[in-house]
């Protein structure tokens, strides 16, 4: 882990814990290396590092569509900065999926939000099958992630109090799966869904 990005990350974790009363469960499912997928649902433009932050012992990378890098010259600095990397949200970009699986198989952590999109009020979107095929080829696990708490301006959220929170599930596998890799994405795909609804209907973590 690069050490400005060690810094950044402890800085922000405690401006998240000190303002919002972030809270992260089941940290302990984040394997220590190995390439990982971090899949999440989708809620606003700062979710990445949240995620990352909540990851906290590995540096993340993670898609940023490519309209982003174009708004000003210090966001796409800050979007490098926090290892974002293009994607084209036409067709299939074959180049952000090789790069992915370039950064799995060297071992790193990958964030991935199979909604595609945010979701605005925090209603689940229907879940891409991507997930499943890049984890499917690079064989790594992919680590189920859902977020709360975060869907509205941050003035807006310390003024209401209302307390973010990361809960982190059982690693999916690919191994756990039969069939040729087309197969298992969907079927890889349809339970890090599953997994994530089941953490957002879990009591105990509210």
């Amino acid at each position: 882990m690069k050490l400005r990005y060690r810094i950044t990350t402890r800085i922000v974790n405690f401006v998240w814990h000190l303002f919002f009363g972030f809270r992260v469960y089941n940290r302990e499912n984040i394997p220590d290396r190995g390439g990982i997928i971090v899949a999440s649902n989708h809620l606003t433009n700062y979710d990445p590092p949240l995620i990352g932050t909540a990851v906290w012992k590995r540096e993340v990378f993670f898609f940023a569509k490519e309209e982003l890098f174009v708004i000003n010259p210090f966001y796409t600095w800050l979007l490098k900065y926090f290892n974002a990397f293009k994607v084209s949200r036409t067709g299939i970009d074959k180049k952000a999926i090789r790069h992915t699986e370039q950064l799995l198989r060297r071992g790193l952590c990958v964030i991935m939000f199979p909604e595609g999109t945010r979701s605005r009020k925090g209603v689940f979107l229907d879940f891409k099958s991507g997930v499943g095929y890049i984890a499917a080829r690079a064989n790594v696990p992919v680590i189920p992630a859902y977020l709360h708490g975060v869907n509205s301006p941050l003035i807006l959220q310390f003024l209401r109090r209302v307390r973010p929170l990361v809960i982190f599930g059982e690693p999916v596998r690919p191994d756990m799966f039969a069939g040729r890799i087309r197969e298992r994405a969907d079927t890889i795909s349809h339970e890090v869904m599953r997994s994530i609804k089941a953490l957002s209907q879990d009591t105990r973590y509210r």
